[in-house]
């Protein structure tokens, strides 16, 4: 009878020690990648910044293009440009979470790996939504936004657009539909641990 305990208290240590080693990997491939994310992000959201601002000293003194913050026919639709081989529209400012990252044009695991992305939509069409993964280096900062805090999108025109938060909610994982309605101008989304859920933050622009 004592063999036998013995045996599953064994078996029972054996297991312990496996999750805990399990989860040891898992906390440690987490900071790894959102380590490599904030490296990649910072480095995309630079050079994003860097040909926007170069494209806009490159316009003549008098075209009356060096506003590019108002409205323009020439500037009516998200243009990619390919920055560091990745197809990007602009880059992300959320200042009260101190977040600043390229946005990619379209998204896929490896993109989301490198930063955020566009998912549905654009700020042209008022039914903007970018993911990202929750990342403390990333989307999950987002829930520490309230609303009335400002979010900014410049896109590779150098046209800003603002927006302003007006409520959070949490949506299954396959309410694809629920996340692409209510006519909100920009929503970010992000999976909540576990993957189960995203949390999404609806914004109108200003």
């Amino acid at each position: 009878m004592k063999d036998k305990r013995r045996t599953v208290g064994n078996i029972l240590i054996i297991i312990g020690a496996v999750l805990l080693l399990s989860a040891t990997g898992l906390f440690l491939y987490n900071v790894i990648s959102n380590n490599k994310q904030a490296e990649d992000s910072l480095e995309l959201t630079r050079s994003a910044k860097e040909k926007i601002e170069n494209d806009e000293s490159d316009l003549p003194a008098d075209s009356g293009e060096t506003d590019r913050s108002g409205d323009s026919e020439d500037f009516s639709e998200l243009m990619p440009v390919d920055i560091e081989g990745y197809p990007c529209d602009g880059y992300l400012s959320i200042p009260a979470i101190d977040l600043e990252m390229a946005v990619l044009d379209t998204w896929n695991r490896d993109y989301l790996r490198k930063t955020i992305c566009r998912y549905y939509g654009s700020p042209y069409t008022h039914d903007f939504v970018v993911a990202g993964h929750n990342y403390r280096s990333s989307f999950g900062k987002l829930k520490s936004l309230s609303q009335g805090d400002d979010i900014y999108f410049t896109d590779m025109n150098g046209r800003v657009f603002h927006y302003v938060v007006r409520q959070t909610e949490v949506l299954d994982g396959t309410a694809i539909d629920e996340m692409l309605s209510g006519g909100w101008d920009l929503s970010l989304y992000t999976c909540t641990y576990g993957g189960q859920s995203r949390f999404t933050v609806r914004c109108e622009e200003v």
